[in-house]
């Protein structure tokens, strides 16, 4: 069985980083190997969620287009593993539909609650893939080493905040919380389907 959905999602997010970061961006940005093919500031600008934007009523798209850009290589590379690594996984037991829609909505939701810290500029997936590690925390609860894995992606998808990386964790829980949501919501309807 072919993830479909995943790596639809997968070659979106390659695709923006391929254009933005490797072709348009900057191949060094820094003097450590993690901050390379960084996105220039006009790019960022122009497809990041800028708060100020959104405010004034211009670029609402970026309230989805934040969702697939990614300021270097580092942030780009844990956020793709982490999402086609948890991806199949919910994939293969519900639909690619229902991982696409569970991505949308809690990178949604993400943009959303980042409105709430002013004039910020927000970038990334780790919102909607905090949205899809929870719904298939919440789904295998019961599996072997469910809570492991789940424990394991907390600590890892913090671990540049101690290489000096900045981290939305208000997108993280917000991604977190819609994701609890909608496991519970499909869970519901899965018990009443198996009655």
């Amino acid at each position: 069985m072919i993830m479909t959905g995943t790596y639809i999602l997968l070659g979106i997010n390659f695709l923006f980083f391929l254009v933005l970061n490797v072709i348009l961006g900057s191949t060094v940005c820094g003097d450590i190997p993690w901050r390379m093919f960084c996105i220039k500031s006009n790019y960022l600008f122009q497809f990041a969620q800028v708060n100020q934007f959104i405010f004034a009523g211009e670029n609402l798209y970026q309230l989805i287009t934040k969702m697939f850009v990614h300021l270097a290589i580092l942030h780009f590379v844990l956020n793709m593993f982490f999402l086609w690594f948890f991806g199949i996984r919910l994939e293969k037991i519900s639909s690619s539909v229902f991982l696409i829609l569970v991505f949308l909505l809690s990178g949604i939701s993400t943009s959303i609650a980042n409105l709430f810290l002013g004039t910020i500029i927000s970038a990334g997936a780790s919102g909607a893939i905090f949205g899809i590690v929870t719904v298939f925390t919440v789904l295998n609860w019961n599996q072997k080493n469910t809570k492991l894995l789940f424990l394991a992606f907390l600590i890892f998808i913090h671990a540049p905040a101690l290489l000096g990386s900045s981290i939305n964790y208000l997108s993280h829980f917000t991604g977190l919380a819609c994701g609890a949501l909608l496991g519970l919501i499909r869970f519901k309807m899965s018990s009443k389907n198996i009655k």
